[in-house]
């Protein structure tokens, strides 16, 4: 009986010690990291391959995933067309809303929303942004074919500067027109294309001149081009000059009213802070969106990353959530008659 009466006890007290072990995992079970255990994370790049989003995207997908609780499998998807709308539009209305899936995109296409272009079917005051790559400087360059060496010869001549872009909405494009715009000069926007890869191409054929697009693009993808000068960067739009381009003008310092300076600022300078953007759908769940932000953190300052942006010749700073919220803001709340001047300046409508 006695015997009995122990090994009843005993056995409650190992039913008690389970409970509480069991009550313990259960406690410290991380519902984020069983998500993302054995997932597969799609980031996707709006751009074509070769160029800096891809590259970018390319680098951080295969650091990252390290970082995210459960350290998913991350694979990159080129979904191009449309300057980044097809696949900015994608991520607002059919992508899973599960944290599975990333977009790297052009910050420029919020000005679309700003100035209310239909073809922008996204909120981006509903994305949940992630910490982000940014800032350098856009620049204007030409390839071999053309006989432009600085932007300051259009002011004389009758020639007509050719310009590659994308659509409007994205950078190549918009930054032509504001510069066009703002300095008076003859230049001619050619869009369609879909990447900076293709319109280097176009410009050995003597389709185009060249583009105005991002300087660390250029530096990462036509390095030899632009030592032997086969490349030329003749303009180049920020509030100072770029390091290494002291030499080149300043489309700021060349602008001629204080509305000219406002316009190169709106809409290039500004926006440049926020070039290339990541961020999660609208709907993540909360826990899943901090966890994401964590992990880019991480992944900026792990020391491989850094390395291999080094080697890739890529400048990847990092900038904040606040701020692309605060530049994100400057658009979307801008004045109604400075949007009706930017959607016709910049064929945004």
């Amino acid at each position: 009986m006695q015997e009995a009466k122990i090994r009843e006890h005993s056995t409650s007290v190992i039913l008690s010690f389970a409970t509480v072990l069991l009550c313990a995992a259960i406690s410290y079970a991380d519902p984020v990291e069983d998500f993302y255990r054995a997932k597969q994370v799609r980031f996707i790049t709006a751009y074509s391959a070769g160029g800096l989003f891809d590259t970018a995207t390319r680098i951080f997908a295969r650091h990252i995933g390290k970082f995210i609780p459960g350290k998913p499998n991350v694979w990159v998807d080129n979904m191009t067309g449309a300057g980044g709308l097809i696949a900015t539009n994608y991520l607002a209305n059919n992508a899973p809303r599960d944290g599975s899936v990333l977009l790297n995109l052009d910050g420029a296409l919020l000005r679309l929303q700003a100035l209310g272009n239909p073809a922008a079917k996204f909120d981006a005051r509903q994305f949940n942004w992630l910490p982000s790559p940014g800032p350098d400087i856009q620049v204007c360059w030409v390839g071999k074919q053309s006989s432009w060496h600085s932007v300051t010869e259009a002011f004389s001549s009758s020639k007509e500067l050719k310009m590659g872009g994308l659509a409007p909405g994205t950078f190549p494009s918009d930054n032509a027109r504001a510069l066009q715009t703002a300095l008076g000069i003859n230049l001619k926007i050619v869009d369609g294309f879909k990447g900076v890869t293709e319109i280097r191409l176009a410009s050995e054929s003597g389709e185009v001149d060249g583009s105005c697009s991002s300087y660390e693009g250029v530096v990462r993808s036509f390095p030899k081009e632009l030592k032997s000068g086969e490349i030329r960067v003749i303009a180049q739009i920020g509030e100072k000059p770029w390091p290494g381009l002291e030499n080149v003008p300043n489309a700021i310092d060349l602008a001629k009213s204080e509305r000219s300076k406002w316009l190169l600022r709106v809409a290039v300078i500004g926006p440049n802070d926020i070039n290339r953007l990541f961020t999660l759908p609208p709907g993540i769940p909360s826990e899943r969106v901090a966890a994401m932000r964590k992990a880019f953190d991480a992944t900026f300052a792990d020391a491989d990353f850094q390395g291999e942006i080094e080697k890739a010749r890529v400048v990847l700073r990092r900038i904040s959530v606040e701020r692309i919220k605060e530049v994100a803001l400057q658009w979307l709340d801008m004045p109604a008659a400075d949007k009706k001047e930017l959607q016709k300046i910049l064929r945004i409508n």
